[in-house]
C-alpha cells in the first residue's frame, strides 16, 4: 500500500498530518479515511462512495457539473458536538461532516458525497485549498473524467498538492487539464 508523499501510511504510520483527505492507496485515489470509514473512491466510471464495507452506486463524471470540497483542518472541528457548541460559527461543518458537494445533470440536483476524516490527522490548510482547486478546476473544464484516470492523478496530485498559493494551483491545473487534451488530440474551447 502507498500514499500520498510525506503523509502518514495508510495504517496510520508516520506524521499525523496529511496535505488533504485525498490519498493513494493500492493504486486508487481515495477521499477520506479508508479504513471501515465512509469514503469516496475516484474512479474510472465516476465517484464510488463507500460506506459501511460496502460500495454505492457510482455518480459518473459526466454528470458533474462543478465540484467542491467541504473539510476541515481537525477532525473535532467537523463535529456536530462542536457545531452545537458555537452554534455553527466555529465548525459550521459540523452540521454535515467532510463531503464533496456538487451540481450533477440528468437529473439534474444536488449531490453530496460524504467521507470521514482520518482519525488522528490533521490536515494542512493549505492542502486543502489546492485539492479543492484540483478537484474544481478540473470539472469546471469539462474535465471532471481525469480525476477517474489513474496515470493523470499520478502526475497532477504530486504537482498540485505542494503549492503554496491557490493563483499557482489554479494556473498547474490548468496546464494539466490542456495537456491531457492535447494528448487527445483536442484544443482548448
Amino acid at each position: 500500500m502507498d500514499t500520498l508523499p510525506n503523509g502518514p501510511g495508510p495504517d496510520g504510520d508516520g506524521p499525523g498530518h496529511l496535505p488533504g483527505p485525498l490519498v493513494r492507496v493500492d493504486g486508487r485515489w481515495l477521499l477520506g479515511d479508508h479504513r471501515d470509514r465512509a469514503h469516496l473512491e475516484f474512479a474510472p466510471g465516476g465517484i464510488v462512495p463507500h460506506a459501511d464495507g460496502r460500495a454505492g452506486e457510482v455518480v459518473p463524471w459526466a454528470r458533474f457539473m462543478d465540484l467542491g470540497l467541504h473539510v476541515t483542518t481537525h477532525r473535532w472541528m467537523g463535529s456536530r458536538r462542536t457545531a452545537v457548541l458555537s452554534l455553527g460559527q466555529m465548525a459550521p461543518l459540523g452540521l454535515t461532516g467532510p463531503h464533496l458537494a456538487a451540481t450533477v445533470r440528468h437529473p439534474y440536483t444536488y449531490w453530496t458525497g460524504r467521507f470521514s476524516h482520518h482519525r488522528g490527522v490533521q490536515y494542512a490548510p493549505r492542502g486543502l485549498v489546492t485539492l479543492g482547486v484540483l478537484l474544481g478546476v478540473t470539472v469546471d473544464a469539462g474535465e471532471a473524467a481525469l480525476l477517474g484516470d489513474r496515470a493523470w492523478m499520478d502526475e497532477a496530485v504530486p504537482a498540485v498538492l505542494p503549492l503554496r498559493r491557490e493563483g499557482e494551483a489554479r494556473a498547474a491545473v490548468t496546464k494539466l487539464v490542456a495537456g491531457a487534451r492535447a494528448s487527445r488530440g483536442l484544443h482548448e474551447p
